[in-house]
């Protein structure tokens, strides 16, 4: 992570962490020349680039890209973050392809399939081996838009089990296709001291001033965001933190609060979980699969929905809200 940025010639320093994702996505603005070109490229929609844009801006307390009639091109900022990322990126490439290079190209027969850790994810291995009887399967983890799209395209993996959130639904290059498997509510989990504890469900307007922690960056944050200025909360901060140290951090912060599955994953919760009234944050589950793969998609979501039934009956985090509220994945 690169952080702080010092603006040139005035001493200038602000508080901003850039990270390769962001700037992945300053160098697709620079290089398509505007936003619709850049958001097709990135698989993203228009309006959730332009978010991710302004957030990035409003962190740099600078724009990035000035906007004409001619299309966008970099500020004198902006020619300095690009001339960099350029660089990191590369770096960024060559690790990814060192990487896949280090694994063995597999054995025709083996298929091999992602997935984003979710509890659903648990069950995808069984459910495509039973789709394709007589091929071993193999399951990657994967956790970047970009690298996912790029598995699927390269032939890496032919089928992956994915998540997107409203305002930032995944849209697939050209080669890729999409199907969603259903929606998944998101609760929160909060801290032990936190004023919501022990209440069954809340509002997002009643956690205003709480201090939000996320461990994903599969664009939850970004819907977070949006729907928490929706509530009126106004813009808020949220703190990435590694996994491994999110359930201390709610456990240390009485104002802490941070999204969690509606389902059980089998550990141990730092403190109690809340639903939040109107479902304003939620997950969607697809699955996706590039062109010529072997694999029946269609009878892949229908095992997986018959496979999830059983867990999700009995690893739901608040079984009284599940029972109250039907017609949800995961009830």
């Amino acid at each position: 992570m690169i952080s702080p940025l010092i603006g040139p010639g005035d001493g200038h320093s602000w508080p901003a962490e850039i990270d390769v994702r962001h700037l992945r996505l300053l160098d697709a603005i620079a290089s398509a020349g505007s936003l619709a070109k850049a958001a097709t490229a990135l698989g993203l929609s228009q309006p959730a680039l332009s978010a991710q844009l302004h957030r990035v801006e409003r962190a740099l307390e600078r724009t990035v890209f000035e906007r004409d009639r001619h299309g966008i091109r970099p500020t004198a900022l902006g020619e300095v973050l690009l001339k960099h990322a350029k660089r990191v990126l590369a770096a960024a490439d060559d690790l990814d392809l060192a990487i896949r290079r280090f694994h063995r190209a597999p054995p025709e027969s083996l298929l091999r399939i992602g997935a984003f850790p979710t509890v659903f994810a648990e069950t995808l291995s069984g459910v495509v081996a039973a789709a394709t009887p007589g091929r071993p399967v193999e399951l990657l983890t994967m956790t970047g838009r970009t690298a996912l799209f790029t598995a699927l395209l390269d032939g890496t993996v032919e089928l992956a089990l994915y998540v997107d959130h409203p305002g930032q639904e995944i849209v697939p290059p050209d080669g890729v296709h999409l199907l969603p498997v259903g929606t998944e509510p998101v609760f929160v989990i909060v801290s032990p001291d936190h004023p919501v504890a022990g209440r069954g469900e809340v509002s997002l307007a009643e956690l205003a001033g709480s201090a939000w922690l996320t461990a994903a960056d599969d664009g939850l944050r970004d819907h977070l965001t949006d729907q928490c200025a929706r509530a009126g909360l106004g813009e808020i901060t949220v703190r990435e933190v590694e996994p491994t140290a999110l359930w201390q951090a709610v456990r240390n912060d009485p104002r802490a609060v941070a999204p969690v599955q509606s389902l059980d994953s089998g550990t141990t919760m730092p403190g109690p979980v809340v639903a939040l009234r109107g479902v304003p944050l939620r997950t969607r589950h697809l699955l996706l699969w590039r062109d010529g793969s072997p694999i029946d998609v269609a009878t892949v979501r229908s095992g997986l929905m018959h496979a999830i039934t059983e867990p999700a009956a009995i690893r739901h985090r608040l079984p009284e809200w599940a029972a109250a509220n039907p017609g949800w994945l995961g009830t």
